[in-house]
């Protein structure tokens, strides 16, 4: 269970604000009067134990799941059916999973691209092959299915898609899990060097760096 947990350590507004939140799955209470302040370029790692709720605080920030109560507020306005679209416009969220939708990998980031979001981003196959090439990945994978590549080509794939978006926050769940040190270490300096807002989910302590708000103890 969560207990109160209020996070002191941001002096500017807020971009992501968790206001007394409660939320409980099943027969499990995962938030109680849970209180959290990300600043507008804030890099934040959520690294408790499995179990805890991690997931969930990201699902909460994009509207996939409803408070029981309290209230999350981005860039100061609460978070309610009637904006929730707006604000996923302005997050870019890696899943676990990194769950593409099936099809050849140029023709999904094409349609990905004709979203009404996203369709005033400039985005071409050249983009792409070039986005493929610094990231070490063979410009056969656009001729591949995305049910058939592996678990590292699919997280670098979906490195490259957040990129791409160019959003201001980043939601990241288990961002690397699949990935060599090599590969995992060009992640990491992506998310300190880049100035967007950053929330991380990840047990692996490679992410648990100076640079990063870590919060590990969520459990009373």
């Amino acid at each position: 269970m969560f207990r109160l947990f209020c996070l002191t350590f941001f002096d500017r507004h807020p971009m992501i604000r968790f206001k007394d939140v409660s939320l409980s799955l099943g027969n499990k209470q995962l938030l109680k009067n849970f209180n959290l302040r990300i600043g507008k370029g804030d890099k934040v790692l959520l690294a408790a134990q499995s179990g805890s709720g991690k997931t969930s605080l990201l699902r909460l920030i994009l509207g996939f799941t409803d408070p029981d109560a309290g209230k999350i507020l981005f860039n100061k306005k609460a978070l309610t059916p009637e904006n929730t679209q707006k604000i996923r416009r302005q997050i870019a969220y890696l899943s676990q999973d990194v769950d593409f939708p099936n099809g050849k990998v140029s023709e999904v980031f094409q349609e990905i691209f004709q979203f009404s979001a996203n369709k005033h981003l400039p985005y071409s196959e050249t983009m792409l092959r070039e986005k493929l090439s610094a990231f070490d990945l063979p410009e056969s994978l656009l001729s591949k299915n995305t049910s058939v590549i592996s678990g590292g080509e699919r997280q670098r794939l979906g490195w490259i898609l957040i990129q791409l978006l160019d959003r201001p926050v980043l939601l990241l769940d288990e961002p690397t899990s699949a990935m060599d040190e090599k590969q995992k270490q060009r992640f990491i300096d992506y998310v300190l060097k880049t100035k967007k807002t950053v929330v991380c989910v990840s047990h692996d302590p490679a992410w648990q760096i100076p640079e990063m708000k870590v919060i590990t103890n969520f459990t009373p």
